[in-house]
């Protein structure tokens, strides 16, 4: 399957958390290494699955629904990335909705 870097998701990211996030770094929760979003591998089918460079693991899934856009920050550690509470949006971290919504 084939990839492209992180500036392919950079605007929907900028859309979510409000400011260009490609140069923002983070760390894999699986092997441990650090990387900007710029240079994670992006898969793209049905949603986006954002793997790490190193060891493929998954750091983020992006699940666009009808009114909703759901996002799951799972493996990607201390990422500095803090949610909008915007209607229609779910930051899913460690399986919580980490937004400040009540109902998932």
């Amino acid at each position: 399957m084939t990839y492209v870097d992180g500036n392919a998701i950079g605007g929907l990211l900028t859309d979510v958390f409000g400011r260009d996030t490609t140069t923002v770094s983070g760390r894999c929760g699986e092997c441990g290494a650090e990387n900007v979003v710029a240079a994670l591998r992006v898969y793209r089918a049905a949603g986006v699955v954002v793997r790490c460079p190193t060891c493929e693991a998954v750091l983020m899934r992006v699940v666009a629904g009808r009114d909703e856009l759901w996002i799951d920050l799972g493996g990607l550690l201390g990422s500095g990335l803090e949610p909008l509470r915007e209607a229609g949006i779910h930051v899913v971290h460690a399986g919580q909705v980490v937004d400040g919504r009540t109902q998932a």
